[in-house]
């Protein structure tokens, strides 16, 4: 019988919550013109997995306790799903785009012309696209129900042919995608957005946390069989991505901008990283004995970082805005402090918004 609570998984919710932040936080540390390239890889290159591994955990929970073979109601999925993700999604938007009219003394982004469109695109802030593929990955559900059905007849073949096609679409999309233009300015426009909301990108990621749900115990019991395997693949794919980034810097003189654009989760060698950090890190969890005040601090994280996910780029807000008063630059200690602060505050921000009435706490955090 399946377990109603794994904590591997609410852990694994925190740290992927936690590089989430650095990504957003590394954004900010390279306004610097002498950023540290160290820490800009730690933030901007090795923290990248953690988005495309929230649809691996995205996935397992679906697929856990609601098998593939399950008897199943689209129309119910569909309304579960939109009182989690969709009432938040929209809700969050308006609030952050209101922000950006009312410090711009403009609210033209609240007429129907620019909120639809972003909305659909989730432009409402920066964060917020990753729950418009979320929503998409949904409505296709009856698509991934049949898709896993049929992989897991032969789940290491057909898992490894995805990953193959995967990472060719993944380096298309990233590198030569840009040679297609459309004379039609929404066509083109709509184009320029597929980063925002093409599952397309990712499904190879969400069909293994489906598979891994699907097959779980028998999941635990390879990643400990081969988990000798599993550190090493792991390493090699944080040398290739760390070894990738100091030579596009040091070798071919790209700009750190550059370098982080080109070294990413959908680059060839950004796919395995991203499956052996994902894998990696579970294994951990399962494997790794903790003090009952370490289960603590990463249960903690786990259950809050949906809204600590939400509620953070305000924090940054405001903690910038206090920086640019101080004068501070955005030198390696000040970004660090800048994190700690981030996530701290986040927290605290969701503990606030779970103490409100329940009707507004649905529509802010989905419950």
């Amino acid at each position: 019988m399946k377990q109603a609570f794994l904590p591997e998984i609410t852990y694994m919710r925190g740290l992927c919550m936690l590089g989430v932040i650095g990504i957003h936080v590394g954004s900010f540390a390279l306004t610097n013109p002498q950023a540290n390239v160290q820490l800009i890889g730690l933030l901007e290159i090795l923290s990248r997995f953690t988005v495309p591994a929230f649809f691996f955990l995205s996935a397992f929970g679906l697929f856990y306790h609601t098998s593939s073979f399950d008897t199943f109601s689209y129309k119910d999925f569909l309304w579960r799903r939109s009182r989690v993700v969709l009432f938040p999604y929209t809700a969050w938007s308006l609030l952050y785009i209101a922000y950006a009219g009312a410090t711009a003394g403009n609210f033209a982004g609240l007429t129907p012309r620019y909120l639809l469109p972003a909305l659909f695109f989730g432009n409402g802030y920066y964060h917020l696209y990753f729950m418009v593929i979320l929503l998409w990955f949904y409505l296709l559900m009856p698509l991934w129900r049949v898709m896993v059905r049929g992989i897991l007849k032969k789940p290491i073949l057909w898992l490894s042919l995805i990953f193959v096609v995967q990472v060719a679409f993944n380096f298309w999309s990233s590198y030569y995608s840009g040679q297609i233009t459309f004379q039609n300015h929404w066509l083109q426009y709509a184009y320029s957005m597929k980063l925002n909301y093409w599952v397309a990108h990712y499904i190879w990621i969400f069909l293994l946390g489906a598979v891994v749900a699907e097959r779980y115990e028998e999941t635990r019991e390879l990643l400990w069989r081969y988990r000798g395997l599993l550190t090493i693949v792991f390493a090699v794919s944080v040398a290739l991505m760390m070894g990738s980034y100091f030579y596009v810097l040091n070798e071919r003189h790209y700009t750190l901008l550059e370098a982080i654009y080109t070294i990413h989760q959908l680059s060839p060698m950004g796919m395995l990283y991203t499956g052996a950090a994902t894998l990696f890190f579970l294994f951990f969890f399962i494997a790794t004995p903790m003090s009952s005040m370490s289960r603590g601090i990463w249960e903690q994280i786990g259950d809050t970082s949906y809204g600590i996910y939400l509620i953070h780029p305000f924090m940054l807000i405001i903690l910038t805005a206090g920086m640019y008063v101080a004068q501070l630059q955005y030198t390696a200690l000040v970004v660090i402090g800048l994190y700690v602060c981030t996530v701290c505050m986040s927290y605290l921000g969701t503990l606030a918004l779970k103490k409100l009435p329940q009707p507004v706490r649905r529509i802010l955090l989905g419950r």
